[in-house]
């Protein structure tokens, strides 16, 4: 229906958000499932949803990463969202204001990209934040340009 009607969508939170017992918003969740059944369960839903977009969890996913969240973590994205669950889409970063992340707003979105985000979200409105992050964020990567294009095409 989405797709017929051309609308994109935003898978989130990639890799998953099912298990924490708390509010990422406020403190960093961490997940204490072992991989076999993160990958039965709660990876699973995203293999089967395609979409041009998905969006990180700011969660620890202790036996694949126990000291960065979904959103900066090299290991979670590149073995995790890109290899097993397969997404080859536009990854954005969660808000980097949330409270789960640890660190200035500069460093959130370094990390984020770093790991392989291709996009930061920022999302309490503040200007000065805002401009302190353009001067931090790289420019778009061809692969981020191209996904862009895509997308473009997928409206028309």
């Amino acid at each position: 229906m989405f797709k017929k009607n051309k609308i994109g969508t935003v898978v989130k939170h990639i890799p998953g958000h099912g298990l924490s017992k708390s509010d990422s918003h406020l403190a960093t969740p961490t997940i204490f499932s072992n991989k076999k059944q993160l990958i039965k369960n709660d990876f699973k839903p995203f293999r089967i949803c395609k979409s041009f977009f998905a969006m990180t969890a700011h969660i620890i996913y202790r036996d694949y990463d126990s000291v960065n969240t979904a959103t900066h973590s090299k290991i979670i994205i590149k073995k995790v969202i890109r290899s097993h669950i397969k997404f080859n889409g536009i990854l954005i970063s969660d808000d980097i204001s949330m409270k789960s992340l640890k660190g200035t707003l500069e460093l959130n979105a370094i990390k984020a990209i770093k790991a392989g985000c291709n996009l930061v979200l920022h999302c309490n409105g503040n200007i000065k934040e805002m401009i302190k992050l353009a001067d931090v964020i790289p420019n778009i990567d061809n692969f981020t340009k191209k996904k862009t294009s895509d997308f473009y095409k997928f409206l028309r």
